[in-house]
């Protein structure tokens, strides 16, 4: 190696441990962070489904045009007949709509039959609250036509058959 460059490696090494002890000095502070406010909002079904239903309004109100609707005394809508016509998009945009309202269906039942609820008529938590909830879980039709004492008495009858099959399946070697 070449005395000068030998040299110039030397004055570079010095000078970059030279300024990394300076950045250590223990007489610096650490700033503290300030983090931002999150709020927290409580989840309000009827609220929900009705920015859900705006939002898919087009197509939650689809439906095919009627024959009398395309074919008039004296001539033929057009644009009419070609809605009709299109039977596999026709097929596919009422698919869409049956699974909105299964998903707005979905969503009335969570917010009925919340784990909170579970917890407080069964006393469970943790995965075995998950487990129950998902295998045990009441359908629309009788969620909504339910009284809360209704809700109650079906958590305890399905919350005594959860307990013997997993009753059942412990004891078994």
């Amino acid at each position: 190696m070449k005395p000068f460059a030998w040299i110039w490696m030397l004055t570079l090494c010095l000078a970059a441990t030279g300024s990394f002890a300076q950045s250590q000095t223990p007489d610096t502070a650490v700033q503290p962070v300030q983090l931002k406010t999150v709020h927290i909002i409580q989840y309000h079904f009827f609220k929900d489904s009705a920015a859900f239903r705006e939002e898919y309004g087009r197509e939650m109100s689809f439906r095919r045009p009627k024959f009398f609707e395309v074919y008039k005394i004296t001539a033929v809508d057009i644009n009419k007949l070609y809605k009709a016509t299109q039977v596999k998009k026709n097929r596919k945009k009422m698919a869409f709509r049956h699974m909105l309202l299964d998903k707005e269906e979905e969503m009335y039942v969570n917010s009925v039959y919340t784990p909170s609820l579970v917890n407080k008529v069964t006393q469970l938590d943790g995965d075995s609250l998950q487990r129950f909830m998902n295998y045990y879980r009441p359908g629309y039709s009788f969620i909504k036509g339910a009284s809360d004492y209704d809700i109650y008495v079906e958590i305890k009858k399905q919350y005594g058959a959860f307990i013997k099959t997993r009753d059942s399946v412990l004891s078994k070697p």
